[in-house]
């Protein structure tokens, strides 16, 4: 696979929120780009997961920063937190953007979230 992979936190680190400055910017660049990502995810109820996704925004959820993206595992949107990624590669493969998507259903600032639960891989 080519493409830059980012390593979130250390695996001895489980200090919730902390992940590396790097994270950002290589999931913005996904997100610019439209590139394909491979995350691992360490969900709570699910543990250790690797998936591959169509990352679409990063938003606000509970006060805690989360990656929306469409998961070709669950096919589906889903919700995954930044702080319980443990490592992100940006794969050399574009995506056309999906037009369901609208970012305001994601969103928990008040004004614009729509209230409509969507999956939160936690």
């Amino acid at each position: 696979m080519n493409g830059s992979s980012t390593y979130a936190r250390s695996a001895a680190q489980h200090k919730p929120m902390h992940y590396s400055p790097n994270l950002l910017s290589t999931v913005n660049n996904a997100i610019d780009n439209s590139l394909i990502a491979i995350i691992e995810y360490d969900s709570k109820e699910r543990g250790v997961t690797l998936r591959e996704i169509e990352p679409m925004a990063v938003v606000y959820r509970d006060r805690k920063r989360n990656l929306v993206g469409w998961c070709r595992l669950r096919n589906d949107y889903r919700s995954f937190r930044l702080d319980r990624l443990n490592m992100i590669k940006v794969k050399n493969e574009s995506f056309a953007r999906r037009e369901d998507f609208n970012v305001a259903d994601y969103q928990d600032d008040g004004s614009s979230y729509s209230g409509e639960e969507f999956e939160d891989e936690d």
